[in-house]
C-alpha cells in the first residue's frame, strides 16, 4: 500500500535531464486513460472497474507506486492518476500542467508516529532517531509533531527511511520513533511500537487526490464525468455494503480484512457535497496545498486553475 513512494521527481521518474515536455494532448476519440495504485482511498476505482460501472471509455492501470503513475504521465502513457496533494504540486512546480478534479480521501488517522515504549511525552523525543520518508507529507506531520514537542529539528535526528523499510528499521533498532502509515503503522504496532500522535490531531492536512492533464480533459470531459459518478457510487457500496467492500479490497491488496478496515478507520472520504467544498476557493484543501508550496520553497507558485469542481456530479465549474 505505497500511495508515498514518490518523493522528489527526480531520475526514477523523469530521467536526470529534468522534466520533459509532453508528446502532444489528447483526441477527442481516445479513452481516459487512469493510473492509480494500491491505496485504501484509491479503491473505489477498483470497486467500480470489478462491478462494471466505469465508462466504456475508461482505462485503469494499478501499478505499483506513485513514482510509476507520475512517469506515465510524463511520458503519455496515462491521463489521471491518483495522487496525493503533495505529489501534484511537486509536479506542477516542476512544468507538469495537472489539475486536480476530485478528492479521494483525507488522512484522519492513517498517518502516524509511533515511538519506542519508553517515550512517554513528545518532548521526550528530543534527541532520538525519527524514521520518515523524505515526502512532502511526512516532512509536514514530522513538523506539526515538533511544533507540538516545541522542538526543532535540530533537536532530533531525522533519519531518511522508505516506507517498505519503516518496519525492518524498527525492528533493527535503528530509529526510536518513526511517522508513517497504515498498514505498516498497525505492523509497527505488533511489533512494539506505541502510537503518540496521528494525522486526526492535525485535520485537514494530507489528502489524497485525482489529477488529469490539462491538455486531456476537454477531450475526456464526458468521460471524465463518468469516472468521478463511479467513483461515488463505489463509495456508496463501501458505505451501504462495507463488509463485501472489504473483503474485496483485502483480497486485491494481499491484506487481511482486518488489516483493510482499520486502514479504512484512518481516512474520510468525502461525499460529492464534502468533495465541492474541498474544491472551492479558500477551502481547507488551497491553504494545505499553499503551505506544502512553502515548504516546498517553491518560487514561481501553483498559478490559476489547479483545481477544479467542474466534473463532480450536479457541480458548476469553478476554478481556482
Amino acid at each position: 500500500m505505497d500511495r508515498r513512494r514518490f518523493l522528489t521527481l527526480a531520475p526514477l521518474a523523469l530521467g536526470v535531464s529534468g522534466m520533459l515536455p509532453f508528446l502532444g494532448g489528447c483526441r477527442q476519440d481516445d479513452p481516459l486513460r487512469v493510473s492509480y495504485h494500491p491505496w485504501i482511498g484509491y479503491e473505489t476505482l477498483y470497486l467500480a472497474e470489478r462491478f462494471n460501472w466505469l465508462p466504456d471509455a475508461a482505462r485503469l492501470t494499478r501499478r505499483q507506486s506513485a513514482s510509476e503513475s507520475l512517469a506515465a504521465l510524463q511520458k503519455h502513457e496515462a491521463d489521471a492518476a491518483a495522487l496525493t496533494l503533495d505529489e501534484v504540486i511537486r509536479a506542477r512546480l516542476q512544468g507538469m500542467d495537472l489539475v486536480v478534479v476530485m478528492v479521494f480521501n483525507v488522512s484522519a488517522g492513517a498517518d502516524a508516529l509511533v515511538v519506542h515504549e519508553s517515550i512517554k511525552r513528545l518532548e521526550q523525543l528530543e534527541g532520538k532517531r525519527i524514521g520518515a520518508e523524505g515526502s512532502a507529507v511526512g516532512a509536514m506531520l514530522l513538523d506539526r509533531v515538533l511544533e507540538k514537542a516545541e522542538l526543532t529539528r535540530e533537536q532530533v535526528t531525522v533519519v531518511d527511511v522508505p516506507a517498505d523499510r519503516h518496519l525492518a528499521a524498527w525492528e533493527a533498532a535503528e530509529v526510536d520513533a518513526v511517522v508513517s502509515y497504515e498498514p505498516t503503522v498497525s505492523q509497527l504496532r505488533r511489533a512494539g511500537a506505541v502510537l503518540m500522535a496521528d494525522s486526526r490531531d492535525f485535520p485537514d492536512t494530507i489528502f489524497d487526490v485525482l489529477a488529469v492533464r490539462r491538455d486531456c480533459i476537454d477531450h475526456v470531459e464526458h468521460t471524465l464525468l463518468g469516472l468521478v459518478d463511479a467513483h461515488f457510487r463505489a463509495l456508496e457500496h463501501l458505505r451501504f455494503n462495507r463488509q463485501d467492500a472489504l473483503y474485496r479490497i483485502a483480497d486485491v491488496e494481499s491484506v487481511t480484512p482486518a488489516d483493510a478496515r482499520r486502514a479504512l478507520g484512518g481516512v474520510l472520504l468525502p461525499d460529492r457535497r464534502a468533495n465541492q467544498r474541498y474544491l472551492s476557493p479558500g477551502s481547507r484543501l488551497t491553504v494545505a496545498a499553499a503551505e506544502l508550496e512553502r515548504r516546498l520553497a517553491a518560487g514561481n507558485g501553483l498559478g490559476n486553475g489547479w483545481y477544479s469542481d467542474a466534473f463532480l456530479p450536479r457541480s458548476h465549474a469553478r476554478a481556482g
